[in-house]
Protein backbone atom coordinates (compact mmCIF):
# COMPACT_ATOMS: atom_id res chain seq x y z
CA UNK A 1 0.00 0.00 0.00
CA UNK A 2 2.97 2.39 0.73
CA UNK A 3 2.95 4.76 -2.45
CA UNK A 4 -0.52 4.05 -3.75
CA UNK A 5 -2.90 6.88 -3.85
CA UNK A 6 -6.64 6.75 -2.71
CA UNK A 7 -7.95 6.26 -6.52
CA UNK A 8 -5.06 3.28 -7.19
CA UNK A 9 -6.66 1.28 -4.26
CA UNK A 10 -10.35 1.79 -4.76
CA UNK A 11 -10.04 1.42 -8.41
CA UNK A 12 -8.27 -1.94 -8.02
CA UNK A 13 -10.94 -3.09 -4.79
CA UNK A 14 -8.64 -2.07 -1.75
CA UNK A 15 -9.89 -0.05 0.80
CA UNK A 16 -8.43 3.09 1.26
CA UNK A 17 -6.43 4.25 4.91
CA UNK A 18 -7.38 7.14 6.24
CA UNK A 19 -4.71 8.92 5.36
CA UNK A 20 -5.24 8.36 1.79
CA UNK A 21 -8.73 9.59 2.11
CA UNK A 22 -7.77 12.82 3.63
CA UNK A 23 -5.11 13.42 1.00
CA UNK A 24 -7.49 12.34 -1.64
CA UNK A 25 -10.44 14.83 -0.51
CA UNK A 26 -7.75 17.19 -0.13
CA UNK A 27 -5.97 17.08 -3.21
CA UNK A 28 -9.54 16.96 -4.85
CA UNK A 29 -10.82 20.44 -3.04
CA UNK A 30 -7.58 22.21 -4.21
CA UNK A 31 -8.49 21.37 -7.92
CA UNK A 32 -11.66 22.20 -7.33
CA UNK A 33 -12.62 24.48 -4.59
CA UNK A 34 -16.28 25.31 -4.07
CA UNK A 35 -17.60 22.24 -6.15
CA UNK A 36 -20.39 21.33 -3.51
CA UNK A 37 -21.81 24.59 -2.99
CA UNK A 38 -21.90 25.30 -6.90
CA UNK A 39 -23.93 22.04 -7.63
CA UNK A 40 -25.72 21.60 -4.17
CA UNK A 41 -26.76 25.99 -4.84
CA UNK A 42 -28.29 25.27 -8.04
CA UNK A 43 -31.25 22.81 -6.26
CA UNK A 44 -33.95 23.04 -4.73
CA UNK A 45 -36.56 21.39 -2.41
CA UNK A 46 -40.63 21.30 -3.28
CA UNK A 47 -40.88 24.67 -1.53
CA UNK A 48 -37.73 26.56 -3.30
CA UNK A 49 -35.16 25.93 -0.33
CA UNK A 50 -31.74 25.10 -1.10
CA UNK A 51 -29.92 22.37 1.47
CA UNK A 52 -28.17 25.56 3.14
CA UNK A 53 -31.43 27.08 3.84
CA UNK A 54 -32.64 23.87 5.36
CA UNK A 55 -29.76 23.51 7.55
CA UNK A 56 -29.83 27.00 8.10
CA UNK A 57 -32.96 27.33 9.41
CA UNK A 58 -32.81 24.24 11.95
CA UNK A 59 -29.93 26.37 13.76
CA UNK A 60 -31.69 29.81 13.62
CA UNK A 61 -35.06 28.67 15.24
CA UNK A 62 -33.36 28.81 18.52
CA UNK A 63 -31.19 32.24 17.61
CA UNK A 64 -27.80 30.75 18.77
CA UNK A 65 -25.12 33.59 19.66
CA UNK A 66 -22.59 31.75 18.70
CA UNK A 67 -22.26 28.78 15.97
CA UNK A 68 -19.55 26.27 14.28
CA UNK A 69 -20.03 25.18 11.08
CA UNK A 70 -17.68 21.71 10.52
CA UNK A 71 -15.98 21.69 7.23
CA UNK A 72 -17.25 25.01 5.87
CA UNK A 73 -16.15 25.07 2.36
CA UNK A 74 -16.50 28.10 1.13
CA UNK A 75 -18.58 29.86 3.74
CA UNK A 76 -22.28 28.92 1.69
CA UNK A 77 -23.92 27.68 5.19
CA UNK A 78 -21.83 29.98 7.19
CA UNK A 79 -23.40 32.83 5.33
CA UNK A 80 -27.02 30.94 5.33
CA UNK A 81 -26.81 31.10 8.92
CA UNK A 82 -25.43 35.15 8.90
CA UNK A 83 -28.66 36.14 7.13
CA UNK A 84 -30.57 34.58 9.52
CA UNK A 85 -28.56 35.36 12.81
CA UNK A 86 -27.03 38.39 12.19
CA UNK A 87 -25.66 38.44 15.84
CA UNK A 88 -24.02 34.92 16.10
CA UNK A 89 -20.54 34.85 16.63
CA UNK A 90 -19.54 32.44 13.35
CA UNK A 91 -16.39 30.06 13.50
CA UNK A 92 -15.62 27.71 10.42
CA UNK A 93 -13.64 24.48 10.04
CA UNK A 94 -12.40 23.23 7.23
CA UNK A 95 -9.25 20.92 6.17
CA UNK A 96 -8.77 22.72 2.88
CA UNK A 97 -7.10 25.58 2.56
CA UNK A 98 -8.43 26.77 -0.72
CA UNK A 99 -11.76 26.39 0.07
CA UNK A 100 -11.33 28.88 3.00
CA UNK A 101 -9.26 30.81 1.17
CA UNK A 102 -13.22 31.21 -0.73
CA UNK A 103 -14.73 31.51 2.70
CA UNK A 104 -12.63 34.12 3.85
CA UNK A 105 -13.75 36.45 0.73
CA UNK A 106 -17.12 36.53 2.11
CA UNK A 107 -16.28 37.70 5.43
CA UNK A 108 -13.98 39.83 7.51
CA UNK A 109 -12.17 38.74 10.47
CA UNK A 110 -15.25 40.73 12.57
CA UNK A 111 -17.92 38.76 10.93
CA UNK A 112 -16.29 34.59 11.16
CA UNK A 113 -13.36 33.13 12.80
CA UNK A 114 -11.77 30.67 9.69
CA UNK A 115 -9.37 27.83 10.61
CA UNK A 116 -7.32 25.04 9.14
CA UNK A 117 -8.50 21.66 11.27
CA UNK A 118 -10.02 18.63 11.68
CA UNK A 119 -13.05 17.63 12.79
CA UNK A 120 -11.69 14.91 15.37
CA UNK A 121 -9.33 17.57 17.01
CA UNK A 122 -11.69 20.74 17.06
CA UNK A 123 -9.35 23.81 18.67
CA UNK A 124 -11.98 25.21 21.23
CA UNK A 125 -12.83 25.24 24.44
CA UNK A 126 -15.71 22.90 26.17
CA UNK A 127 -19.14 23.95 25.41
CA UNK A 128 -17.80 26.87 23.28
CA UNK A 129 -20.73 27.09 20.98
CA UNK A 130 -24.51 27.31 21.48
CA UNK A 131 -24.94 25.57 17.84
CA UNK A 132 -22.98 23.29 15.46
CA UNK A 133 -23.82 22.91 12.05
CA UNK A 134 -22.37 20.76 8.67
CA UNK A 135 -23.60 20.12 5.62
CA UNK A 136 -22.87 16.88 3.70
CA UNK A 137 -19.47 16.90 5.59
CA UNK A 138 -19.34 13.54 8.72
CA UNK A 139 -20.17 10.89 5.47
CA UNK A 140 -16.18 12.23 4.36
CA UNK A 141 -15.11 11.19 7.79
CA UNK A 142 -13.34 7.72 8.38
CA UNK A 143 -13.25 8.47 12.35
CA UNK A 144 -16.56 10.05 12.34
CA UNK A 145 -17.45 8.56 16.04
CA UNK A 146 -14.32 10.94 17.33
CA UNK A 147 -15.54 13.59 15.54
CA UNK A 148 -19.27 13.42 17.15
CA UNK A 149 -18.00 13.11 20.26
CA UNK A 150 -15.98 16.24 19.89
CA UNK A 151 -19.36 18.29 18.93
CA UNK A 152 -20.56 16.74 22.00
CA UNK A 153 -17.53 18.57 23.68
CA UNK A 154 -17.30 21.96 22.07
CA UNK A 155 -21.35 22.10 21.97
CA UNK A 156 -23.03 23.86 24.62
CA UNK A 157 -26.11 22.23 27.23
CA UNK A 158 -29.00 22.76 25.25
CA UNK A 159 -27.47 23.67 22.37
CA UNK A 160 -28.59 22.47 18.82
CA UNK A 161 -26.32 20.11 16.39
CA UNK A 162 -27.71 19.76 12.90
CA UNK A 163 -26.10 18.12 10.15
CA UNK A 164 -26.64 17.08 6.69
CA UNK A 165 -26.08 13.58 4.96
CA UNK A 166 -27.26 12.01 1.60
CA UNK A 167 -29.43 9.10 1.94
CA UNK A 168 -30.52 6.37 -0.69
CA UNK A 169 -33.46 7.18 -2.71
CA UNK A 170 -36.58 5.13 -1.75
CA UNK A 171 -36.50 4.21 -5.27
CA UNK A 172 -34.63 4.43 -8.43
CA UNK A 173 -34.06 7.95 -9.99
CA UNK A 174 -32.50 9.10 -13.19
CA UNK A 175 -29.57 9.91 -11.19
CA UNK A 176 -28.95 6.38 -9.84
CA UNK A 177 -29.53 5.40 -13.05
CA UNK A 178 -27.19 7.33 -14.65
CA UNK A 179 -24.18 6.49 -11.72
CA UNK A 180 -25.13 2.55 -12.15
CA UNK A 181 -24.43 3.01 -15.83
CA UNK A 182 -20.85 4.94 -15.32
CA UNK A 183 -20.61 2.67 -12.70
CA UNK A 184 -20.56 -0.30 -15.51
CA UNK A 185 -17.66 1.54 -17.71
CA UNK A 186 -15.70 2.43 -15.28
CA UNK A 187 -15.51 -1.33 -14.16
CA UNK A 188 -14.85 -2.25 -17.86
CA UNK A 189 -11.41 -0.99 -16.92
CA UNK A 190 -11.28 -1.72 -13.21
CA UNK A 191 -13.11 -4.88 -12.74
CA UNK A 192 -12.44 -4.81 -9.27
CA UNK A 193 -13.66 -1.52 -8.45
CA UNK A 194 -17.20 -1.13 -6.68
CA UNK A 195 -18.57 2.26 -5.37
CA UNK A 196 -17.02 3.21 -1.96
CA UNK A 197 -18.76 4.84 0.89
CA UNK A 198 -15.76 6.86 2.70
CA UNK A 199 -16.86 6.88 6.17
CA UNK A 200 -19.02 4.58 8.13
CA UNK A 201 -22.15 3.10 6.49
CA UNK A 202 -24.45 3.64 10.13
CA UNK A 203 -25.01 7.18 8.92
CA UNK A 204 -27.28 5.84 5.57
CA UNK A 205 -29.87 4.38 8.58
CA UNK A 206 -31.61 6.10 11.01
CA UNK A 207 -30.83 3.59 13.62
CA UNK A 208 -27.26 3.45 12.90
CA UNK A 209 -27.14 7.74 13.01
CA UNK A 210 -28.92 7.51 16.56
CA UNK A 211 -26.30 5.24 17.75
CA UNK A 212 -23.12 6.62 16.56
CA UNK A 213 -25.11 9.90 18.72
CA UNK A 214 -25.40 7.79 21.96
CA UNK A 215 -22.19 6.94 21.58
CA UNK A 216 -20.89 10.51 21.16
CA UNK A 217 -22.27 11.19 24.13
CA UNK A 218 -25.84 12.55 23.60
CA UNK A 219 -28.88 12.07 25.26
CA UNK A 220 -31.97 13.35 23.93
CA UNK A 221 -33.21 11.31 20.60
CA UNK A 222 -32.23 13.23 17.59
CA UNK A 223 -34.91 14.15 14.19
CA UNK A 224 -34.83 13.69 11.42
CA UNK A 225 -36.28 15.16 8.12
CA UNK A 226 -35.70 13.62 5.06
CA UNK A 227 -36.63 15.81 1.81
CA UNK A 228 -35.02 15.59 -2.01
CA UNK A 229 -33.43 18.58 -4.12
CA UNK A 230 -34.23 18.51 -7.20
CA UNK A 231 -32.95 20.70 -10.93
CA UNK A 232 -33.88 19.94 -14.19
CA UNK A 233 -30.59 20.61 -16.38
CA UNK A 234 -29.00 20.27 -20.03
CA UNK A 235 -25.83 18.25 -20.82
CA UNK A 236 -22.79 20.82 -19.38
CA UNK A 237 -24.64 21.22 -16.34
CA UNK A 238 -25.60 17.79 -15.79
CA UNK A 239 -21.66 16.77 -16.60
CA UNK A 240 -20.59 19.30 -14.39
CA UNK A 241 -22.30 18.17 -11.68
CA UNK A 242 -21.31 14.51 -12.24
CA UNK A 243 -17.62 15.57 -12.75
CA UNK A 244 -17.77 17.58 -9.27
CA UNK A 245 -18.90 14.20 -7.42
CA UNK A 246 -15.67 12.03 -5.90
CA UNK A 247 -14.08 9.50 -7.63
CA UNK A 248 -15.42 10.29 -10.62
CA UNK A 249 -14.16 13.30 -10.91
CA UNK A 250 -10.69 12.02 -10.50
CA UNK A 251 -10.05 9.75 -13.45
CA UNK A 252 -7.75 10.16 -16.53
CA UNK A 253 -8.70 12.11 -19.35
CA UNK A 254 -9.67 9.14 -21.90
CA UNK A 255 -11.98 7.52 -19.19
CA UNK A 256 -13.49 11.17 -18.18
CA UNK A 257 -14.30 11.78 -22.16
CA UNK A 258 -15.91 8.51 -22.75
CA UNK A 259 -18.28 8.91 -19.04
CA UNK A 260 -18.67 12.87 -20.51
CA UNK A 261 -19.67 11.44 -23.69
CA UNK A 262 -22.46 8.97 -21.63
CA UNK A 263 -23.74 11.96 -19.81
CA UNK A 264 -24.04 14.47 -22.60
CA UNK A 265 -25.93 11.41 -24.35
CA UNK A 266 -28.25 10.78 -21.42
CA UNK A 267 -28.75 14.74 -21.55
CA UNK A 268 -29.42 15.37 -25.17
CA UNK A 269 -32.80 16.45 -24.73
CA UNK A 270 -31.71 19.37 -22.27
CA UNK A 271 -33.80 18.34 -19.61
CA UNK A 272 -32.60 15.62 -17.30
CA UNK A 273 -33.99 15.97 -13.75
CA UNK A 274 -31.50 15.83 -11.71
CA UNK A 275 -32.62 14.93 -7.85
CA UNK A 276 -30.69 14.02 -4.50
CA UNK A 277 -32.00 12.70 -1.59
CA UNK A 278 -30.91 13.93 1.70
CA UNK A 279 -31.71 13.67 5.36
CA UNK A 280 -31.08 16.46 8.03
CA UNK A 281 -30.59 15.17 11.43
CA UNK A 282 -30.57 17.45 14.76
CA UNK A 283 -30.41 16.98 18.39
CA UNK A 284 -30.22 18.55 21.46
CA UNK A 285 -27.08 18.37 23.91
Amino acid sequence: MRGQSFMDAILHGIAPSNEQVAAYLNAFHHRMPGITSEIMLGLRTTDGRTSYDVVADCIAASQPSSILDIGCGDGELLAAMHSRCPGAALTGIDLSAEELTLAAARFDQRKADLRLAPATALPFADGAFAAVAAHLVFMLIPQVGDALREVHRVLAASGTFAFLLPRPPKQPTNLTALLEKLTRKLAIRYPDFTPFAIGDRALFERFGIADLLVRAGFTTLPRFEDFEVHATLDGESLWRAISGRYVLGSLDEELTAELRAIVLSTASSGAFDYSESLRLVAIVR
